[in-house]
């Protein structure tokens, strides 16, 4: 069959889906519209009822009602999310096809891949959904010998076409046989387009580096490492839409979260999942679970960062240091221990010069009698025997008192002055329990540090009596009481996405593994994006450990699709000596790199909106440098990493640290950065900056940066 022939087949084919799409939707729609005139129905039939005789209906009656207005709901709630996947399908019915016999000398099956799975009147298969065992073969085979895992084991065979077809309007315009890897002419013509504040689902272009990791089900960490713009963000959101689809009967939007860098970033993946069919799932940040854990508001990570970027920010960078690595770790990790084993340091409890209670009882308390429970669950049940002693030494205090202040007073005052006296007598001892059987985040970290440099146990103490915690306190703390049962786990969420992981400390992550115990885990970052100073060099090898789980798997991905060829050449001059991306080859215009005015700056803005690029941010290294530049351009917002972050408008243009636009992608990107010394760490902070662009860079910054960027050039 000639070219053209099989082109007017496979658009016949499109033409009977597209049928049968529109079939659906108006099915779909006259289902919806019945379910909805029965419940209106039901409802004003009970409303007739009542205002007749409020009596008329009986409780048992009224729930009854209740239940069938229920099951009529949700049936019309299926009919309308029938017909918005088959809506979602219809201009895009199919991305690609494989035909695939089993065994040997078997007749190929066509296998059309989709969005959704369709099937016709005869209940065959006219569209498989992407995320089906078999559709593997499309991202991982080559035509020849191929196989795919199925549920029922190894399935090997022949695989005798691979293809991949255009879509515009609705109409199937070309297709392209490829012996490959999926079409890169295809690839870069889906990149060329302008990009929104919602990231798109990438299902027809899905790498096979990238499809191992969507589909690895086994382990229970899995770590997914690559450089901006190679897609980690994405492979993670399509991941969680494969594993719902492989494990419906117990995964749902519900059990999922992905823990985001910034609210705009959430807001920013919001709309993948629902675009592959399936609820959004929840996004937090680690601010927020901290906050959870500690029961207290904790310092804004970024204003960390711009603590530490200050010149006088040494101790900070020594306290960040100190507490980033696996050292420190091990140090609470150590201590957790000793503190499950042994308790807090058991003092004797004194009223005046008697002993009330002996440190030896309260050791055998813990280590003896309540040895099956939690250290936390231990002094909870202590803190309840020792109160009811307390009632017992109230009851003969009151007493005493009473008698001595006999005749002083009328029977009710006599009660009060009583009471007061009781509670000023024994006042020193329920501090003296609390202090013991109550131990707070921060008396657990002073607890574990010990040992720590004097500088820092100093800085500790008084942060404490300033009311204040420094974020990387704030996350040990939370880890010692998650670890040592202090915290409430959440038990209900079984997959955990997080994302931009080089920024987390080891402690973080294993606050992330005592607080969701159930939690299988994928891990997404670019150790080149670790930008915090103070911070050792990021190693995602560790990772898994940090879960109880070493031989976690990690899978790399080596190729930039975001930028173009020029941004990924310029990324590549900004980043230190060894580190660099390599780019898919999209070609573009040469990005710009001068010195920085405020009129260049308004210019440049002007000149990409008029070139058409619908997402701009400009990109500063503080955020004190975004709220100043946010004040003289119009039509900007400025992210600050609040709730309002959610909202902003999509034709809004942003201003922003580069710390909040991390996982972040832009069609046209202005960098405005101040005149310091680029030392590796500034090189990767300047590089996370840069390559949030799609399209269009601009580097604006300072005499040495502009001489290093543009005598660099010439190595490329």
């Amino acid at each position: 069959m000639n070219k053209s022939n099989e082109l007017r087949e496979e658009q016949a084919y499109t033409a009977r889906v597209q049928q049968l799409l529109l079939a659906l939707i108006e099915q779909a729609r006259v289902i919806s519209t019945d379910h909805l005139q029965s419940i209106q129905a039901i409802v004003a039939d009970a409303w007739e009822d009542l205002r007749v005789k409020p009596t008329a209906l009986s409780e048992e009656d009224l729930e009854q009602l209740s239940a069938e207005v229920d099951r009529f709901v949700v049936r019309r709630q299926f009919a309308d999310s029938l017909a918005q996947r088959s809506e979602r399908m219809l201009m895009n019915p199919f991305f690609a096809r494989v035909d695939f016999a089993e065994g040997e000398g078997g007749e190929p099956e066509r296998i059309v891949i989709g969005l959704y799975s369709l099937k016709d009147e005869k209940g065959e298969l006219l569209v498989h959904d992407w995320r089906a065992p078999v559709c593997s073969l499309y991202y991982d085979a080559m035509p020849g010998p191929a196989k795919y895992d199925s549920p029922s084991g190894e399935i090997a065979g022949n695989l005798t076409l691979k293809r991949q077809y255009r879509m515009e309007n609705g109409r199937l315009v070309y297709y392209v046989d490829t012996s490959l890897s999926i079409d890169d002419s295809m690839l870069l013509d889906i990149l060329s387009g302008a990009t929104s504040r919602h990231m798109r689902q990438i299902v027809a272009t899905i790498q096979a580096e990238q499809n191992a990791a969507i589909r690895q089900e086994g382990a229970r960490v899995v770590s997914v490492v690559g450089s901006a713009g190679s897609g980690k963000t994405s492979v993670a959101m399509h991941r969680a839409a494969y594993l719902m689809y492989r494990r419906r009967d117990v995964l749902d939007a519900s059990k999922i979260m992905i823990l985001s860098p910034s609210t705009a970033f959430s807001e920013y993946v919001s709309g993948v999942l629902p675009q592959l069919g399936e609820e959004n799932i929840r996004a937090r940040t680690l601010r927020e679970v901290v906050a959870d854990v500690l029961g207290r508001k904790v310092e804004r990570p970024y204003r960390q960062l711009e603590a530490l970027l200050e010149p006088a920010g040494e101790l900070r960078r020594q306290s960040v240091g100190y507490k980033g690595g696996a050292e420190f770790l091990g140090l609470l990790e150590r201590y957790a221990q000793g503190f499950a084993a042994h308790g807090p340091a058991f003092r004797d409890v004194r009223l005046d010069q008697q002993v009330l209670i002996k440190r030896e009882e309260l050791t055998r308390m813990y280590r003896g009698e309540l040895y099956l429970l939690s250290p936390a669950q231990k002094l909870q049940r202590m803190a309840a025997t020792l109160q009811t002693r307390l009632e017992g030494w109230e009851e003969r205090l009151y007493k005493q008192y009473e008698k001595s202040y006999s005749g002083k007073y009328n029977q009710r005052e006599l009660r009060q002055m009583s009471n007061i006296a009781v509670a000023q007598r024994l006042q020193p001892v329920r501090s003296q329990l609390r202090q013991m059987l109550e131990p707070s985040g921060y008396d657990l970290l002073r607890g574990a540090m010990r040992a720590a440099p004097k500088p820092l146990l100093e800085a500790l103490d008084d942060n404490r009596a300033a009311g204040v915690t420094w974020w990387e306190d704030a996350v040990a703390e939370a880890y010692l009481l998650a670890k040592l049962g202090f915290a409430t786990p959440d038990k209900q969420i079984y997959h955990l996405l997080v994302d931009e992981c080089q920024d987390y400390s080891d402690a973080a992550l294993a606050l992330l593994s005592c607080h969701y115990p159930n939690a299988r885990v994928t891990l997404l970052g670019d150790p080149k994006q670790r930008t915090t100073p103070g911070m050792e060099a990021c190693d995602p090898i560790r990772w898994g450990a940090c879960f109880g789980m070493a031989d976690a798997p990690v899978f790399p991905l080596t190729r930039c699709y975001r930028s173009t060829k020029p941004i990924a050449e310029l990324c590549n001059r900004i980043l230190p000596e060894g580190e660099a991306l390599e780019p898919f080859g999209r070609e573009g215009a040469e990005p710009l790199v001068a010195r920085y005015s405020g009129a260049l700056l308004r210019q440049t803005v002007d000149a990409f909106r008029a070139a058409g690029h619908k997402s701009i941010a400009v990109i500063t290294r503080s955020q004190s440098q975004a709220e100043s530049l946010s004040t003289k351009l119009e039509r900007v917002y400025r992210l600050d990493g609040g709730e309002a972050d959610l909202n902003y408008e999509s034709g809004d243009n942003v201003v922003a640290c580069y710390h909040l636009t991390k996982g972040m992608e832009f069609d046209a990107v202005i960098v405005v950065w101040p005149e310091v010394a680029l030392t590796q760490d500034e090189r990767r902070r300047l590089y996370t900056a840069a390559s949030r662009a799609l399209h269009a860079l601009a580097v604006l910054g300072g005499e040495t940066l502009v001489g290093e960027l543009s005598e660099g050039k010439d190595k490329f």
